[in-house]
């Protein structure tokens, strides 16, 4: 076995990330105002190569670089990590986001939209986890090039209703695995609750697993329906959560766990992420005992 050869691959964005402390923290015009903190941190793809790292999967994030100041932070922490990297080139910090609290988190981003079907040749391995549909969509040849080497595909949701509608229409199977919350199942399907899953379980992935926050996750893994409740967590910042499911969810998979101790694993994964200020996992002792 080629040891380098990754057990996971994550392809797409790093985000660098802003937390607004407040709904309207700005002063007035030509006023300076403090407060407590402004946290920042990374987001995008690295939250779920994070996770699966501080998991013990050996990991190869492919993502975009363009040599900006916060992409070689974020370099820095990813070789801390022990993660390798794929880079396609795109402008200087090409995705940033800021995140405004709230009781439904809402986000304000900035992204170089025309690097993101420029993804290189996807280094296979047994699983390879697209973060999104717009960008799976943006790179189906390369998905379709990893597949045919046989890497298994597994794909999330992300809030751009015209790729959440594709996937809707979808019957050529081009997933393995579809992993949504119910908002995204929803918006793609017209359907609500099991009915959602039916509609793109062997059409738009193989199979296909909803999370609904604090009401749990389901879907059809193995070709039967698995129901996982959600873990007691105290909620520091849902952002990543969904995230930390699916990649947790592909670790025990890739450990070859059945799916419903794959999908409690990822329960309990996305339990302690929310405890923490955003989705990346700098530190791997949060998750030591999984």
């Amino acid at each position: 076995m080629d040891r380098r050869r990754p057990r996971l691959t994550v392809v797409g964005p790093v985000f660098f990330e802003v937390f607004l402390p407040g709904r309207d923290p700005w002063p007035p015009p030509g006023e300076e105002r403090y407060v407590p903190a402004i946290p920042t941190g990374f987001g995008g793809a690295i939250n779920a190569a994070s996770v699966a790292a501080a998991l013990g999967v050996r990991v190869t994030l492919v993502h975009p670089f363009g040599g900006g100041p916060t992409e070689e932070a974020a370099r820095a922490l990813l070789r801390l990590l022990g993660i390798r990297e794929v880079l396609w080139p795109s402008r200087p910090d090409p995705f940033v986001t800021m995140v405004i609290p709230g009781e439904d988190r809402s986000f304000l981003s900035a992204g170089d939209e025309d690097c993101l079907g420029a993804c290189p040749p996807i280094p296979p391995a047994p699983w390879v986890l697209v973060g999104g549909a717009k960008e799976a969509f943006r790179n189906e040849a390369r998905v379709r090039e990893v597949r045919g080497r046989g890497a298994r595909v597994c794909t999330t949701g992300c809030w751009s209703p015209p790729d959440l509608d594709r996937l809707g229409t979808r019957a050529d199977v081009p997933f393995d695995l579809l992993v949504l919350n119910r908002r995204e199942a929803e918006r793609a399907t017209g359907r609500a609750g099991p009915a959602a899953v039916e509609a793109l379980q062997g059409r738009a992935a193989r199979e296909v697993v909803v999370t609904d926050g604090a009401a749990g996750a389901w879907g059809v893994l193995e070709g039967r329906w698995i129901e996982a409740p959600a873990m007691p967590a105290t909620v520091v910042d849902p952002t990543g959560a969904g995230d930390a499911f699916t990649a947790a969810l592909l670790t025990g998979r890739l450990r070859g766990w059945p799916a419903d101790r794959a999908m409690a694993l990822a329960s309990q994964v996305a339990a302690r992420v929310v405890g923490i200020r955003g989705g990346c996992v700098t530190d791997p002792s949060l998750l030591h005992g999984l």
